[in-house]
C-alpha cells in the first residue's frame, strides 16, 4: 500500500474561548486551521487535523498550504504503513534543518496513522504501543484577567469535574509589558486560583515565556511554596534553558516546559540540562505521534511528567490528543476540549465519532484509527464558505 495523494480543506472555525478577543496582544480571533485527508493506491485513507497560531507555531494559511502541496509530490509512492518513511521524506522537503512546518506534518503525521489503524482494523493507540486507560481526567485553560473573575472561574471549573486547572499568569505581561505592578496582577490572579480550589487539583500556572527572569521567577515562586498542588509552566522564552535550568534547580514550585519542547532533539537537551520536572506534549508543535513517541519514551525514562495539550483543536484533533495520552504511563489531566470550549465549528459541524465527553471525562471510542467519521459534503460546504 503506497500514499498516492495529500490534501488539505480549510476549516471555518471560529473563537469563543474567554480571553482571546480580538484586541489581545497574541491570542487570534480565528486559527489557520485544515482537514488534511491522505489517501493510498488502494482507495483507503486516513484523516488528520493541522492546526496553527501564526504568532505560536509560525504557519500562517497560506505557509500550509504550499507545505502540504511539496509533502504531496514528496511522499507520492511511500509506504503508507510506514510513518518514519514518511517523516524521512518530510523532513527532506521542508525545515529538516530547523524548526517549522511542525503543524503541517502533525496533520499529515495524523492522518497516516488513521489510516494504517483503519487499514488494520485497531485503534491508533494500538500502533503507538497499546493503551493505559482510554478514560481521561481533563484540564481547562483558564484567561481571566483579575484575581475575582480566575477565583470565581477556577471554583465553577473544579464544580463541573476538572481535575486540572491551567492558571494564565503571562498575558498582562505579553500585552503591557513587564513591569513590576504588571507581574504583580498575574502573581494575585495565581494566589485567588489557589486560595478558590482543593489542594488535590492540579494547577499548572503557565507564563507563556512572560516572566523575562530567572532570578525574579525564583523570587516569585517563593511565596506560593506552601502550594503542593502548583506547577509553573514556560516562565521563560523558549530558548532560554540555561533559565529554566535555574528556576528547576533553584525554586520549590515544580517546572513544567511547553515551548521549548518542540523536537526529541530538544528534549534531550533539556533532559541533560534537568530543565524541567513535566513537560506539556503538543502534536502540533513536535510534528504527530512518531516524534511524540519518542519524546514520551525519553521523559519517562528520564522521570519527567508529561501533560498532553490541544492546539486548540477541532473533535478530530482533540481525539487526536487522546490517543496519545493513552500511551503514556504517567496519567496527569488532559486537555482535549478545544472542540468544547475554545473553537465553533459553525454550521456544519463535519465531524462525529471521536472523544466524547461527560462530566468532564474523556472516552475514547473501540473504533479503528482515530474514530472519527467525516461528512465530506459538509466538508464541500466549509470550502464554499
Amino acid at each position: 500500500m503506497k500514499i498516492a495523494r495529500v490534501e488539505a480543506f480549510r476549516l471555518k472555525s471560529t473563537i469563543k474561548k474567554e480571553g482571546w478577543q480580538e484586541d489581545e496582544y497574541v491570542w487570534p480571533s480565528k486559527l489557520p486551521c485544515f482537514l488534511v485527508r491522505v489517501t493510498a493506491d488502494d482507495g483507503t485513507y486516513g484523516v488528520g487535523e493541522i492546526s496553527s497560531q501564526t504568532w505560536y507555531l509560525g504557519e500562517t494559511a497560506e505557509q500550509i498550504l504550499s507545505y502540504v502541496r511539496l509533502y504531496d509530490d514528496a511522499l507520492t509512492g511511500v509506504d503508507a504503513e510506514s510513518p518514519a518513511l514518511a517523516h524521512k521524506a518530510m523532513e527532506a522537503t521542508v525545515s529538516g534543518g530547523m524548526p517549522g512546518s511542525r503543524a503541517t506534518r502533525a496533520g499529515i503525521d495524523m492522518a497516516i496513522y488513521d489510516l494504517i489503524g483503519r487499514a488494520r482494523g485497531v485503534p491508533v493507540h494500538v500502533l503507538l504501543g497499546g493503551a493505559y486507560r482510554t478514560r481521561f481526567e481533563m484540564l481547562t485553560n483558564l484567561y481571566h484577567k483579575t484575581p475575582e473573575s480566575m477565583a470565581a472561574a477556577a471554583r465553577q471549573a473544579v464544580e463541573d469535574g476538572f481535575k486540572g486547572l491551567k492558571i494564565k499568569v503571562g498575558d498582562v505581561l505579553l500585552a503591557n509589558g513587564w513591569t513590576r505592578a504588571n507581574f504583580r496582577i498575574e502573581l494575585d490572579k495565581l494566589h485567588a486560583a489557589l486560595e478558590a480550589v482543593p489542594d488535590g487539583i492540579y494547577i499548572d500556572a503557565d507564563a507563556n515565556q512572560g516572566w523575562l527572569s530567572a532570578k525574579w521567577a525564583v523570587d516569585a515562586l517563593r511565596e506560593f511554596d506552601r502550594y503542593g498542588n502548583l506547577s509553573i509552566e514556560q516562565p521563560l522564552r523558549y530558548a532560554d534553558l540555561d533559565g529554566a535550568a535555574f528556576v528547576a534547580a533553584n525554586a520549590r514550585t515544580p517546572v513544567i516546559l511547553d515551548e521549548s519542547v518542540w523536537s526529541p532533539e530538544a528534549m534531550l537537551q533539556l533532559i541533560r540540562m534537568r530543565a524541567c520536572d513535566r513537560i506539556v506534549l503538543k502534536l502540533s508543535r513536535v510534528g504527530g505521534f512518531y516524534p511524540a513517541q519518542q519524546i514520551v519514551a525519553m521523559c519517562e525514562a528520564a522521570g519527567i511528567g508529561v501533560s498532553v495539550d490541544t492546539n486548540p483543536y477541532t473533535l478530530l484533533g482533540d481525539t487526536a490528543c487522546c490517543h496519545i495520552a493513552a500511551a503514556i504511563a504517567t496519567p496527569y489531566p488532559v486537555d482535549c476540549e478545544g472542540h468544547v470550549s475554545f473553537l465553533s465549528m459553525n454550521d456544519p459541524d463535519p465531524f462525529s465519532g471521536g472523544v466524547s465527553i461527560e462530566n468532564s471525562i474523556a472516552t475514547l471510542p473501540d473504533a479503528p484509527g482515530l474514530g472519527i467519521e467525516v461528512d465530506w459534503a459538509a466538508i464541500e460546504r466549509h470550502q464554499a464558505a
